[in-house]
């Protein structure tokens, strides 16, 4: 059988920005960082690992009218949209609408400890929900050894499921529609994800696929799995 039409982008091929107040991994061509072989798959433009220094804020310019996606991994981050402010937990996805040249501010509200989250961008231009409805609250230690449905609503264009398991076990994506795209993450562990192997923060395209056979290789191993145009 021929494999899953794929692309792997490895974690350690990464782009990095680093400085006192921000550490950087971008997945896709972000900023000043750019390789040919690091362009965006279909809508998803944007894939960032980001911690920011205890008590220090960022900001992030929108190039494209998008909606970007923050699911935090270590602690919260409090992001400050249009004068209007987001205190996004773990266990919580927030997803915002962003014009072409819009500017967000993130910060961390911790004074001491530093933050991790995973930023994801998607071009659209389709605004059909406020902020206030997109954000989406999930629980790992109720729903452990399966994928689980964060945000799926007929209202935007992409779905995004995650899971934690223990090592051996397996799951199965089934895409919502095969001309979409998948994107899986894998946040921390080892998976193979039909037939590749994949460690922490290594990312996965997929495309030309109606289901994805997923099987962790460690214990408390996460994903995240992204279906999109």
């Amino acid at each position: 059988m021929s494999p899953t039409p794929g692309k792997i982008f490895l974690a350690d091929q990464r782009g990095l920005t680093e400085s006192n107040t921000l550490r950087r991994y971008s997945t896709f061509n972000f900023e000043k960082y750019h390789d040919e072989h690091r362009a965006p798959s279909g809508t998803l433009f944007v894939c960032n690992d980001e911690s920011i220094a205890a008590g220090k804020l960022i900001f992030f310019l929108s190039k494209e009218d998008s909606y970007q996606i923050f699911f935090p991994i270590t602690g919260g981050l409090d992001i400050v949209q249009g004068g209007k402010e987001f205190a996004v937990d773990t266990g919580q996805v927030q997803i915002l609408n962003l014009g072409k040249g819009e500017v967000l501010e993130i910060s961390n509200p911790y004074p001491n400890d530093v933050i991790n989250y995973i930023q994801i961008g998607l071009t659209t231009d389709l605004f059909l929900l406020r902020a206030s409805e997109m954000l989406f609250k999930f629980d790992f230690d109720q729903n452990k050894n399966q994928l689980i449905e964060i945000v799926s609503t007929p209202k935007l264009s992409f779905k995004l499921s995650a899971g934690i398991f223990d090592a051996r076990v397996e799951a199965t994506y089934t895409l919502n529609n095969p001309d979409q795209k998948l994107f899986c993450l894998v946040i921390d562990g080892a998976f193979e994800i039909e037939g590749r192997l994949m460690h922490a923060r290594d990312g996965l395209a997929l495309w030309d696929v109606e289901k994805v056979e997923l099987e962790a290789l460690s214990n408390n191993a996460i994903v995240l799995v992204l279906e999109h145009f």
